[in-house]
């Protein structure tokens, strides 16, 4: 095979310094786009910096950590500190690729989890990020992922109990995003079935002129500003998603 699957304990990669002395208010801005490696390098690096630049937190399906992706995060998003889950090196040039998050804060805890089950053919697994941050004194958790495509409809399912076991236990604000691959209506069930029992909403969002809506956000414990699609995008085979969110002065985290 083309690919090497990384150790579990060379999964995690970390690229960048934040500015200490930023605060983060109760309101902040949340981009999440699947970028296709930045194949389109023509056209990806201005939509990514155009759409991109300025938000908060910034969650990356389709990371490719080539010659030319971590420099546009180093050079055009300064201020940010980024973190990879990586899913697997090329073997051609050990370019790897994985999910990622982006903050101009730095988190408290990183995680990740891999997929038990692997892609059909390629044989590589699907990644999920866990970041924990400090905001206005409350720990909040977001989660980057990219869920299982080519598989059956039971290992998608078990890959997403996987990723709804890891956030269980955590009792605060939740965001969850990324490509979940819902490519039919069962799909698309058991995912929000699975979530909203962790008392996640499912954001409903603006503009949503996809024809196939494979990215998804989930929230709890946020009051919803703004949630949208940028439907015009052509510098990926994904539309990127821009959300607002605000911080509830109470958490009352589901039990059921």
């Amino acid at each position: 095979m083309p690919f090497i699957v990384p150790a579990q304990d060379k999964v995690l990669l970390k690229i960048g310094e934040v500015n200490k002395d930023h605060r983060p208010s109760s309101e902040f801005d949340i981009f999440v786009w699947n970028v296709y490696k930045g194949q389109k390098a023509h056209i990806f690096e201005k939509d990514f910096c155009a759409l991109g630049g300025g938000k908060d937190f910034i969650l990356i399906q389709e990371a490719l950590l080539d010659d030319k992706m971590p420099m546009i995060w180093k050079n055009d998003f300064a201020p940010y500190e980024w973190h990879v889950a990586q899913s697997f090196h090329y073997k051609k040039n050990l370019h790897s690729t994985g999910v990622a998050i982006g903050s101009k804060i730095a988190p408290e805890a990183v995680d990740f989890i891999r997929s038990k089950t692997r892609e059909f053919f390629w044989l590589t697994p699907k990644l999920t990020l866990f970041s924990e941050y400090s905001i206005g004194g409350t720990k909040v958790l977001f989660v980057c992922t990219h869920v299982l495509n080519f598989v059956t409809l039971n290992a998608f399912t078990n890959s997403l109990y996987e990723i709804a076991e890891k956030m269980a236990d955590f009792k605060g604000p939740i965001v969850l995003a990324g490509d979940f691959n819902t490519w039919n209506f069962k799909r698309y069930m058991i995912m929000k079935s699975i979530f909203r029992d962790l008392g996640l909403e499912h954001l409903d969002l603006e503009n949503d002129g996809r024809l196939l809506k494979l990215d998804h956000v989930f929230v709890r414990g946020f009051d919803v500003l703004k949630a949208q699609v940028h439907h015009t995008i052509l510098s990926s085979d994904h539309f990127p998603l821009e959300i607002r969110l605000k911080c509830q002065e109470k958490i009352e985290p589901s039990n059921s």
